[in-house]
């Protein structure tokens, strides 16, 4: 019985669940797990710690050898191109012959390499012996030039000094040519005499100056605590073809010591320079000569005494100190004291410096300074002083702005008793040399200068100046004109290497607003009239046969310009030059034992 229960249930469970009806469903679900904002607890949290106490315990260290073993690797030297050395050569000759007849003579010749002599000769000369070029040149004077010039020199070396000294002569050849046909016909009947060959003595206006000069200066470095000095005497000697002379002898030293006084970082430099000048003039007078009497003589004389401090602390310098000049001349005593203090900063090293400073000068305006400065001034200047400034003032930058390109871009204004300017003189017949008024002015000047090498080949040089004059008093006055100097410079120097066997070169100088005192023949009466432009341009070329031999040719004043830098004393011309350069005197280049 139990068997058939058992199966009737096992029969209707089938039953039943195949009777069902099975259906199969399919969801497609994208789960995003997301995090739900929650409140951020952001006080910390404290944990109080119930346990406190000290722990004391010892300890002790002992060092462990540690044996290291290593093998230095081998280091392979360089390989250095081989220095090859270059023969020098202690003499040099140069001749060159030029349009319109400009001959050319330079020698220099040295000793051989000796260390403890150095002595040498030096000669030049240059000058132009052709008549005059052009319509407009033929209308003045016959004026041929000449500068010569003989130097020599000796040196002794020793362990911590150098004993200089050399002597010299120069004479240079002038004429005062600077009178016009067209102007003089007008008023001189005789006019065609002044031409003549006889005259030429008349207009000469040359001089001979011999110079010598002897000293002995230390060898010491800064860094050498030792007392340094240089003390300089020397002398010159001027003659002039009307037989005015001037003998001047003078004392140049200085003492100087560099310290540690102070305990400060940097150097201390104690100095203190003492200058002597002492000038006698000798007048020639014609007239006064033909009645016995004796030559008018002129005494001037200088001495000043100049202490300073300089210090140096890295790229930053002072200095202080002040000019004790005491001065005479034409029976009047001066005493221009003036104040020395300068300050360098280098703001950036090696590309910016700053400086500022006050000095003072006083300079005796001599007769050799004044014809080289001015070969047409008058015979019997009788009228020789100081220009005394006593407050210069100047500041500057200076610096470097790419790799071998400098500037400097300085301003100096300058407070000037009695400075020196040229006038025509009144009583000349044929207002054909200068005379020189003394005036009271203040001068401003402001220079940019501009220097760079380009891969030792290319070297460049450009400078700008401004010059502005301002006189106590201002009025319609002709008198009050800065005569024959530039308002406004430009200089210009440049020369290429091409190959190591060619170099050219080129040079400028041009100047403008200058004014000339212009004479009226008739009322004797000057007038201002600004001058013509300056314009000197000059090229040059080198080749290079060799070390010993080069030929060169050079053309000035490539404007052809008959340009004057004193009132009707016009150049000649374009000049053309040509010639050769000879070394010699080649020292061994074995070292001597």
């Amino acid at each position: 019985m139990k068997k058939i229960i058992s199966l009737t249930l096992f029969f209707a469970i089938i039953i039943s669940v195949q009777a069902q009806v099975i259906d199969t469903a399919r969801f497609r679900l994208e789960f995003r797990p997301m995090i739900i904002n929650s409140q951020k607890i952001n006080q910390p949290a404290v944990i109080n710690d119930t346990v406190t106490g000290e722990v004391d315990f010892s300890y002790t260290i002992t060092p462990q050898e540690v044996d290291i073993v290593f093998e230095p690797s081998q280091v392979k030297p360089m390989k250095l191109a081989p220095d090859v050395m270059k023969r020098y050569y202690r003499n040099f000759l140069k001749v060159g012959f030029g349009y319109p007849v400009t001959p050319l003579f330079d020698l220099y010749i040295h000793n051989p390499d000796n260390n403890k002599f150095s002595y040498g000769l030096g000669v030049h000369h240059f000058s132009a012996w052709a008549p005059q070029i052009g319509e407009k040149m033929k209308k003045y004077a016959y004026y041929p030039t000449s500068d010569t010039r003989v130097n020599a020199f000796f040196n002794r070396f020793f362990k911590n000094q150098t004993l200089y000294s050399s002597i010299g002569y120069t004479h240079k050849y002038a004429n005062l040519y600077g009178y016009n046909s067209d102007t003089v016909s007008q008023y001189l009947d005789n006019y065609e005499d002044y031409y003549e060959k006889t005259y030429r003595d008349s207009i000469n206006n040359s001089f001979h100056h011999a110079k010598a000069e002897i000293g002995l200066r230390s060898n010491y470095v800064l860094e050498d605590r030792k007392l340094k000095q240089d003390v300089r005497l020397k002398y010159d000697f001027i003659r002039t073809y009307k037989k005015d002379m001037e003998n001047h002898i003078g004392l140049d030293s200085y003492l100087a010591y560099d310290s540690r006084f102070m305990k400060i970082s940097g150097s201390q430099n104690y100095r203190l320079d003492f200058d002597l000048d002492y000038y006698n003039n000798r007048w020639n007078d014609s007239i006064v000569d033909s009645l016995g009497a004796r030559r008018r003589v002129d005494n001037s004389f200088k001495m000043e005494l100049k202490p300073t401090v300089n210090f140096t602390l890295g790229e930053y310098h002072f200095m202080f100190g002040v000019g004790l000049p005491v001065a005479t001349a034409l029976g009047k005593t001066y005493v221009p004291i003036y104040p020395v203090a300068e300050v360098q900063l280098g703001l950036v090293p090696g590309i910016l410096s700053f400086y500022f400073g006050i000095d003072g000068d006083v300079k005796y305006n001599s007769l050799q300074n004044l014809l080289y400065d001015n070969p047409f001034v008058k015979p019997q200047l009788d009228s020789l002083k100081f220009s005394r400034s006593q407050i210069v003032l100047r500041a500057g930058v200076k610096g470097n702005l790419v790799k071998k390109l400098n500037y400097h871009i300085s301003a100096r204004y300058a407070f000037v008793k009695d400075d020196l300017f040229y006038v025509i003189d009144t009583n000349a017949l044929l207002k054909n040399q200068f005379d020189v008024m003394y005036r009271d002015v203040n001068t401003l000047n402001v220079c940019v200068n501009l220097n760079w090498e380009v891969m030792s080949k290319l070297y460049l040089n450009l400078e700008g100046n401004y010059w502005g004059n301002f006189f106590d008093r201002v009025t319609d006055s002709v008198e009050e004109r800065a005569w024959y100097r530039p308002t406004w410079e430009v200089k210009f120097n440049g020369k290429y290497f091409y190959n190591n066997k060619m170099a050219f070169n080129l040079n400028c100088n041009l100047q403008f607003g200058r004014w000339a005192n212009v004479p009226d023949f008739e009322t004797n009466v000057f007038t201002a009239q600004k001058m013509k432009p300056l314009i000197d341009i000059g090229v040059g070329f080198e080749y290079f046969f060799s070390n010993r031999f080069t030929a060169f040719a050079n053309i000035n004043n490539l404007a052809c310009q008959n340009y004057a830098r004193y009132y009707d004393f016009k150049s000649n011309g374009i000049n053309v030059l040509v010639g050769i350069t000879y070394s010699f005197g080649d020292e061994s280049l074995k070292r001597k034992k």
